[in-house]
């Protein structure tokens, strides 16, 4: 679907039937409209904008009132994919494999807030990220998410400082807690 390859080229490309690769692909689809109905929370129009502290946040002392406008994480993530030979180039990450690039929005229960598939592995996150606000993602003004150092520090995303250690000792300890 992201590689708009058609059934045709799925067919010669794992040598099985039209009809077969048809199937599956309707198998797959419908996994997905499950995986959706479960794991994505599409917002209310009633409760657009309003986005509560949440709890692992405001029952913290650590964490309260420090990340009180965090509203979750985002990240890219890279999947494997087989491409055709004539773009694989495009779609070759930097880890050496060929991928895809998927931006990934999740909040603090763990339920996606937003997924944007299909870009090559080659490209840079932060293009990603502007694509998907292209494409309507929004981030509430005064709130902010959790990214890596991948990204640029802004008003809507905070991310840590090159080159600093975070929590090394704490990282040390944890295993004796």
């Amino acid at each position: 679907m992201a590689t708009d390859a058609s059934n045709r080229n799925a067919k010669e490309s794992f040598q099985h039937s039209g009809g077969t690769i048809s199937r599956y692909f309707h198998l797959v689809l419908d996994a997905i409209i499950q995986l959706e109905e479960r794991y994505i929370n599409q917002p209310s129009k009633a409760n657009a904008g309003y986005i509560p502290v949440p709890p692992e946040i405001s029952k913290s002392t650590k964490f309260y009132p420090y990340f009180q406008n965090c509203i979750g994480a985002l990240d890219g993530s890279l999947v494997p994919v087989t491409v055709p030979s004539k773009v694989s180039s495009v779609y070759r990450c930097r880890k050496g494999f060929t991928a895809q690039n998927i931006l990934v929005v999740c909040s603090f229960d763990f339920t996606f807030q937003y997924v944007l598939a299909g870009w090559a592995g080659s490209v840079h996150d932060s293009r990603v990220l502007e694509d998907a606000k292209k494409k309507g993602f929004k981030i509430p003004d005064g709130k902010y998410y959790l990214a890596d150092a991948g990204y640029a520090s802004s008003t809507s995303l905070l991310v840590p400082y090159r080159g600093v250690h975070y929590h090394l000792k704490e990282q040390a300890q944890a295993n004796q807690a």
